[in-house]
């Protein structure tokens, strides 16, 4: 029976972050990813606090060899043109995070993955692992490969299979919805898309709806990604199918139809429903959960990759010390990288609560906002989790900003569009 020091459900990008950074020192790897890479996947728009880890593993040269968008900012419109916010990282940021990337995932994970092989970790891909029994001393896993069953043992495993949450499932760990309604989202690629004019050709633009929310995400000089965010509630009440509703958004948005009125898509249609989720346990003894396993929010502010990248990082240095130390993973380090982890999804669930109360996204809209609140706004939206007090105090005041506009008209009040005017 082969034995690894840990092995990696899943090779997307928080599986592949934790596997460089765990061969890189050392240990012997194995990920099994259940699908054959290249693949397509949704989540294509980097943010720029995620810039750090890809650079501790090594795979930030080759990114920028292989010519991804670049992305410089994020802008954000109300539907029917009437306001615009654009942020621009490197006007408040330090250079190392001014810029990142949107990527056709298919072609990022796929870099990831053989990075991961090239640091030194064994990949098996079209395998899917079966069953986990957790111990004291690491885990059994049971998997196909090649249409055979086989054993494995290890001293730690970590999930990283997204909203599958393998182990979150095997392990029958309680989750929570967080507050937020069920979501569902409506998606697809697009040739001949109105970009803006350089340098913001780059930028992903969301564009704010009554009910949601659409966005526009250049993947390089001709494909962009399109989609439609809105409460799975408000999609079932409008008796459309999918595809229906989604052009239909369209034809009545003058910011779309501007935007999409010339494009022809390129793919199928693709959907995603009910996404909102998070565990309260992320960690145990042997074993960790990482990126979407341990919970998912809101894609509306691209946190997705970002998190899967940091908490995979993360889940490998927590690893990395307890092997050092000589024990498994203590009911304080359990608790730390669960506290870790949920410290940053908090930071983005506070954004997101903001983004779709109509007051609070007032307040975002503001045309021409003070500078230290600007300063806020974009280090959240460029992924900053770590709050320091400065940052902290200019956070707060942001929301309570938010909070008053609803009692007084701070900043100007927005009309959205709704599928029922």
């Amino acid at each position: 029976m082969d034995s690894y020091d840990a092995i990696i459900i899943g090779g997307g990008p928080g599986g592949s972050t934790a596997g460089c950074a765990l061969a890189q020192a050392g240990k012997k790897v194995l990920i099994i990813e259940k699908e054959r890479f290249p693949r397509f996947h949704i989540g294509e728009s980097l943010i720029p606090f995620g810039n750090d880890e890809l650079r501790k593993i090594g795979v930030w040269d080759k990114l920028l060899e292989s010519n991804f968008m670049p992305k410089l900012g994020a802008e954000f419109v109300v539907g029917d043109s009437s306001a615009i916010t654009r942020i621009i990282f490197g006007q408040f940021l330090a250079p190392s995070y001014a810029q990142t990337f949107q990527v056709e995932r298919a072609r990022f994970d796929m870099l990831l993955l053989e990075h991961a092989g090239a640091s030194g970790c064994e990949v098996w891909q079209e395998s899917r692992v079966e069953t986990v029994s957790v111990n004291a001393d690491g885990a059994s896993v049971d998997c196909m490969r090649n249409g055979e069953r086989v054993e494995l043992k290890t001293k730690w495993v970590l999930d990283a299979t997204g909203r599958d949450a393998f182990l979150g499932k095997q392990l029958s760990l309680t989750r929570g919805d967080l507050g937020l309604p069920k979501k569902f989202a409506t998606f697809a690629h697009f040739r001949g898309v109105r970009r803006n004019d350089p340098p913001a050709d780059g930028h992903i633009t969301v564009v704010r709806l009554d009910f949601g929310w659409f966005w526009i995400i250049p993947l390089d000089a001709e494909k962009t990604s399109v989609g439609l965010v809105q409460t799975l509630d408000h999609f079932r009440s409008t008796g459309l199918k999918p595809e229906e509703c989604f052009e239909k958004v369209v034809s009545i948005t003058p910011e779309l139809k501007r935007r999409l009125g010339d494009a022809e898509r390129v793919s199928e249609y693709s959907f995603a429903a009910d996404y909102t989720y998070r565990h309260e346990q992320n960690a145990g003894p042997r074993w960790l959960l990482v990126g979407d396993a341990a919970g998912f929010i809101d894609p509306i502010f691209s946190s997705g990759v970002m998190l899967a990248i940091k908490s995979g990082y993360l889940a490998a240095q927590e690893i990395i010390a307890a092997d050092q130390a000589g024990r498994p993973l203590s009911p304080a380090a359990q608790r730390r990288y669960t506290r870790e982890v949920g410290k940053m999804c908090r930071v983005f669930l506070n954004m997101i609560r903001m983004f779709y109360s109509k007051n609070g996204f007032e307040i975002f809209m503001t045309p021409e906002p003070k500078p230290s609140i600007a300063w806020a706004v974009n280090n959240l939206v460029a992924g900053n989790t770590e709050l320091g007090w400065a940052l902290r105090l200019r956070v707060l005041v942001f929301y309570a900003i938010c909070g008053l506009q609803k009692f007084l008209p701070i900043a100007p009040r927005l009309r959205l569009v709704n599928l029922n005017r």
